[in-house]
C-alpha cells in the first residue's frame, strides 16, 4: 500500500532528525517530524463513531496515530494529521457523522467524505479552506493515500492551490 511506503520513505528522510525544507518564495527552514504511536483501542473507538472509513486511512492510523510532518522546529503546529484523541476534539462541534476532519494544513482542513466512501468512490477527499463549512468543501479527487503521498512530495506545501492560470509571466 502507498501509505506504508510514503511513511517508511518519510521516516528515511528524517533518520538523523531534522533537515531543511524549502517551501515557497524560497523560504528555507529546518522541520522535524513528530509521530504518535498507534492504538488499535482507539481505531476501534473512531470506527464506533464514524464508519465506514477507508482501508488507505485504517492503514495509516495503524503504522501512527496522526503526525506532524514537515514541522517548523521554531514554531510548530501548522501542519497536523490529527491523533485519533484530536479528531474527536476537531468534530465534536460540528456533529456531523458524514464528514470528518482528520488534518489541518496553515487553516485548511482536510475531509474524508464518510458517504463517499460507503458508496465505494476512491475520490472521498475533500477540503476547506479557512474555517470549516461542510457545504464549502471542494474535491481533492483523491483517496487518502493519493493525497498523503502528494502532500509528502510537495514536502508539506499547500499543493491543491497550485494553478496553472494563477501563473504571471
Amino acid at each position: 500500500m502507498i501509505v506504508e511506503k510514503t511513511i517508511k520513505s518519510l521516516c528515511e528522510l528524517y533518520k538523523h532528525g531534522t533537515r531543511k525544507i524549502q517551501c515557497e518564495e524560497g523560504f528555507v527552514y529546518d522541520s522535524e517530524l513528530i509521530f504518535y504511536e498507534p492504538s488499535s483501542s482507539e481505531i476501534s473507538r473512531l470506527l464506533e463513531s464514524y464508519s465506514p472509513l477507508p482501508e488507505d486511512y485504517l492503514k495509516f492510523l495503524s503504522i501512527t496515530n496522526g503526525f506532524r510532518p514537515f514541522s517548523n522546529v521554531g514554531c510548530s503546529g501548522e501542519i497536523d494529521i490529527f491523533s485519533i484523541d484530536e479528531i474527536f476534539r476537531t468534530n465534536e462541534p460540528y456533529d456531523n457523522p458524514f464528514k470528518l476532519i482528520v488534518a489541518c494544513v496553515y487553516d485548511d482542513n482536510i475531509i474524508i467524505d464518510i458517504e463517499a466512501v460507503a458508496k465505494g468512490k476512491n475520490d472521498y477527499m475533500y477540503l476547506t479552506e479557512g474555517p470549516c463549512d461542510f457545504d464549502d468543501a471542494r474535491s481533492l479527487y483523491c483517496d487518502f493515500q493519493t493525497w498523503l503521498d502528494r502532500f509528502v512530495m510537495s514536502q508539506g506545501n499547500k499543493y491543491w492551490t497550485w494553478r496553472v492560470e494563477d501563473r504571471k509571466y
